[in-house]
């Protein structure tokens, strides 16, 4: 069975589901290691064959306004980032074939990382140590979870670990930036102005199609993870917070009632959980703006603001406050994203279940 779903795994992570590869694509590189390692090799498998960007990123993305997108649906999640005045969308539907995104915006460089196998998605800043990097697929995985590569060193990353593993930047932390995980529909309601990015992408792939058939709906999991834990669906996506070292995660089913507003404190640290089953998106922020807690609220009919505090401030989904006497400040995210159950047991086998 292992081996039958190595193979199948090799087959569709290498884009060879009945796809052609553009003449654009080069042959990738082998691996290249530095002796030492901060992750148990025994859970370090190859996920794809040929080694180096043997799932292609995409380094110079095309991007459309929100009225053009005709291949993802509804219920289709996407990724999304804002920088300044600048609101960016990445559809998983270019990502489950992609993997990386490297972009900018203004001055500010950054990765969009997403691991299908373990629906984790990122943003990492790729100016590490005054140098300017891109990130790319090794083809290695661990806890069957995706490790980048830098371009400019060479050196590993663990995605979910946020930090290099291996190489010449060993042990040091990514620098992320606030990401949403949500639905399209919600996403357009959100920011109906934002770009998006194409499947304008020089490669041959059918951005329509999920390659890796129902993996997320079964219990599979294509390769040995350190720890496991069956308190939950291995593939229920819940929303992990990292503080400290220590990991905590939401769960979708405890915002059933519309849009909801949990107060919660992580580290003795105040902080704000928003979240909606319905609008399908779990967002954490720290309690504090201008050096004050607020008592929030649920902001009706206000979008893209999505809670208000008692002095008539509007926060977005991102934390920034959109109008009213604090306009500029922001509620700082705390460090969050969106993974598969099974994945936040294996990195972190002592994540609470809040």
């Amino acid at each position: 069975m292992y081996s039958a779903l190595f193979c199948l795994l090799t087959i569709i992570v290498s884009g060879c589901k009945n796809q052609t590869q553009s003449q654009q694509e080069e042959e990738p590189e082998e691996y290249k290691y530095y002796a030492d390692w901060s992750i148990d090799l025994e859970y370090m498998e190859s996920g794809c064959n040929g080694g180096y960007d043997c799932i292609k990123s995409l380094d110079h993305p095309k991007f459309i306004s929100v009225d053009k997108v005709d291949f993802i649906q509804d219920d289709d999640l996407v990724i999304g980032l804002k920088m300044g005045n600048e609101v960016r969308c990445y559809p998983h539907a270019i990502l489950d074939w992609h993997e990386i995104v490297n972009d900018n915006i203004a001055a500010i460089d950054f990765s969009i990382n997403y691991c299908p196998l373990t629906g984790s998605g990122m943003a990492w800043d790729r100016m590490i140590n005054g140098k300017l990097t891109e990130f790319g697929v090794s083809g290695l995985l661990y806890n069957s979870n995706v490790i980048p590569y830098d371009r400019e060193t060479g050196s590993h990353w663990s995605q979910m670990e946020q930090k290099c593993v291996n190489g010449e930047l060993y042990k040091q932390k990514a620098k992320t930036y606030p990401v949403i995980e949500t639905s399209w529909k919600t996403w357009k309601a959100l920011y109906p102005d934002s770009k998006v990015v194409s499947t304008e992408t020089g490669f041959t792939r059918d951005y329509g199609e999920y390659p890796y058939y129902d993996y997320r709906e079964n219990t599979d999991v294509f390769f040995p993870t350190e720890f496991e834990n069956d308190t939950l669906h291995p593939k229920e996506r819940v929303y992990g917070v990292l503080e400290n070292d220590d990991a905590v995660v939401y769960r979708f089913s405890d915002f059933k009632n519309g849009m909801e507003i949990k107060m919660d404190t992580l580290s003795d640290k105040p902080v704000i959980v928003v979240g909606s089953t319905d609008d399908n998106f779990i967002v954490v922020f720290e309690n504090t703006i201008n050096g004050k807690s607020i008592s929030p609220k649920i902001a009706k009919n206000k979008l893209p603001g999505i809670i208000e505090d008692n002095d008539g401030n509007v926060f977005d989904i991102f934390g920034f406050c959109i109008s009213g006497p604090a306009k500029g400040s922001r509620l700082q995210p705390m460090n969050g994203f969106i993974a598969y159950w099974f994945a936040w047991a294996a990195f972190y086998p002592e994540v609470e279940i809040k």
